[in-house]
């Protein structure tokens, strides 16, 4: 991938990575067993969940074909490496700063994977203005409507609050009494 082309997303929107795209003849199997597929997809969340957020969600979802990933998916995986490649001057940055406010923001995707319909859940933490959690996750069920997706989306984001929250305390940098404000696009 030295040589590939940078983009400027990790995933197109309308990207649809399906189980029908996995191969099913034994000579695509073989084929695709030539490609370090998992090993791209471990390096990916590796890069994800220490230091880049933006590529979070493409991950998450090409690491539900590492078992039998088809050539659709491959391509999305390299996508995400072109993309790493033209930003790969990007960083976290840590800085002292007045704000030590803790920011918190939400979303759901209702229904969107279509071999299951469940929904993902996104979240991000940032205190002082520097992201220091964050998380794409599949939801468990199928939720029956957009607002039950924002419900669920709001719980797992509650339960990293309070772990964060009492983290921060422990520190000194939060107090008790401190309201939390969750940011979500709910209606």
């Amino acid at each position: 991938m030295t040589d590939a082309k940078p983009v400027s997303t990790p995933i197109y929107k309308s990207t649809k990575m399906v189980k029908a795209m996995s191969p099913s003849r034994k000579g695509e199997i073989l084929e695709m067993q030539e490609i370090p597929y998992q090993n791209a997809v471990g390096s990916l969340m590796y890069v994800s969940i220490e230091t880049r957020p933006d590529i979070t969600h493409a991950v998450s979802r090409a690491s539900q074909f590492a078992n039998n990933p088809g050539r659709q998916h491959w391509i999305a995986v390299k996508r995400i490496l072109r993309y790493l490649k033209g930003t790969s001057s990007l960083k976290l940055r840590f800085t002292r700063s007045t704000d030590n406010s803790l920011k918190v923001f939400c979303d759901t995707d209702w229904a969107s994977d279509e071999d299951d319909r469940c929904s993902y859940t996104g979240y991000l933490f940032a205190l002082a203005g520097a992201a220091v959690s964050w998380a794409s996750r599949k939801q468990p069920t199928v939720a029956l409507s957009t607002a039950e997706a924002e419900y669920r989306a709001l719980t797992e984001t509650s339960k990293e609050a309070l772990w964060i929250k009492e983290s921060l305390c422990e520190l000194g940098l939060l107090y008790h009494s401190e309201i939390m404000n969750i940011k979500c696009d709910n209606k």
